[in-house]
């Protein structure tokens, strides 16, 4: 659903899955109700709110049930579903003082990712190894930077090891090395 066509659905009003919900802003801000769409992409809820209270949706932190909502998971689009009457909590982190070089907390650009060409299985691969395991960065970087061939030589390596061991000849094997 485009941007134009959710400003439209809440100004009309005739959207049958539109909810209402209350966005609250940290700071001095009151509460505002908001009709959105019971299910809506992060992106656009971010972008109708930005435009809404006139903020920069680069700086918006959405939060709802204690939870920050991404935009994207995988190279996916995130889709949030509202129940009528939920609220949400909208942080705006300041700008940085003019003439200061801070480097930003995030420090996404510190950690490892994958590059944008990398197959669809190695990125869900990937999401599964660092969001459910919590395997460190440098051990997620040992393993995708391997490739196949390499990986493949490691298996039949510790694959035949067990063999060697029985023949009597472990050492001759770890020599092979």
């Amino acid at each position: 659903m485009e941007m134009e066509e959710i400003i439209e659905d809440e100004t009309s009003g005739k959207h049958e899955n539109m909810v209402e919900i209350t966005v609250k802003t940290i700071g001095p801000a009151r509460p505002s109700r908001l009709h959105v769409p019971s299910s809506i992409k992060v992106l656009d809820l971010r972008k109708l709110i930005a435009r809404k209270n006139h903020l920069p949706v680069e700086n918006l932190k959405l939060i709802l049930q204690g939870k920050v909502l991404h935009d994207r998971a995988d190279e996916d689009d995130i889709y949030v579903r509202f129940n009528d009457g939920d609220s949400l909590i909208v942080a705006v982190k300041p700008k940085a003082p003019v003439g200061l070089d801070i480097i930003d907390d995030d420090d996404e650009d510190l950690k490892f990712q994958l590059p944008q060409s990398t197959s669809q299985w190695k990125k869900k691969l990937y999401s599964f190894l660092r969001n459910r395991m919590k395997l460190p960065d440098i051990v997620l970087m040992a393993i995708f930077s391997l490739g196949l061939k390499a990986w493949a030589l490691i298996i039949l390596w510790f694959t035949l090891a067990p063999i060697a061991h029985k023949l009597d000849l472990g050492p001759l094997y770890v020599s092979w090395l």
